[in-house]
């Protein structure tokens, strides 16, 4: 592809090297060279695939962001928690809870004040909670205070205290 007089520029074996050195250096760099418009082809193509890679990036955090946080049987959590997005609970949690969207567990027990978007009651929960829906399923145990907008209990639940609708 290129002169070897043009890489080599003339230049005369220094003391030590012999010329059969030089043209080995200069059909290494001959190599390189054949290989940059490759490397530059392989550079273009992930440039024009790189908003591909970002746009599955994004679909990748979107999706992590729509996955619960979840704290496990046999997990105690004694605190304050705000979060975006969902928390799922099959151990227990105490304390003020904020997050969008709170689901406890068959196992699972809260207990506490809560605000969430949705409240999602399988397990056990007493305290105060504040939410736009709240889902009470037949296994639940409910002892407490709650304020929602719209309810769903189904039959078997166990509810004492105060369900508030709020419009």
């Amino acid at each position: 592809m290129f002169n070897k007089s043009k890489i080599n520029n003339g230049n005369q074996p220094q003391v030590g090297e012999t010329s059969s050195d030089i043209e080995d250096v200069n059909d290494e760099v001959e190599a390189e060279l054949d290989e940059a418009p490759t490397q530059a082809n392989v550079a273009s193509t992930t440039s024009s695939s790189t908003p591909t890679q970002r746009s599955s990036m994004m679909d990748m955090i979107t999706t992590a962001a729509t996955k619960p946080s979840i704290l496990s049987e046999g997990f105690s959590f004694r605190g304050e928690i705000a979060a975006k997005g969902a928390i799922h609970v099959e151990g227990a949690l105490n304390g003020q809870i904020q997050v969008d969207e709170l689901t406890i567990g068959a196992r699972g027990q809260v207990e506490g004040v809560v605000t969430c978007s949705s409240l999602h009651i399988k397990g056990k929960f007493s305290g105060t909670a504040t939410c736009n829906e709240l889902i009470v399923t037949s296994s639940a145990s409910v002892d407490g205070h709650v304020v929602y907008q719209t309810l769903s209990v189904q039959k078997g639940a166990s509810i004492k205290g105060e369900l508030l609708l709020v419009k």
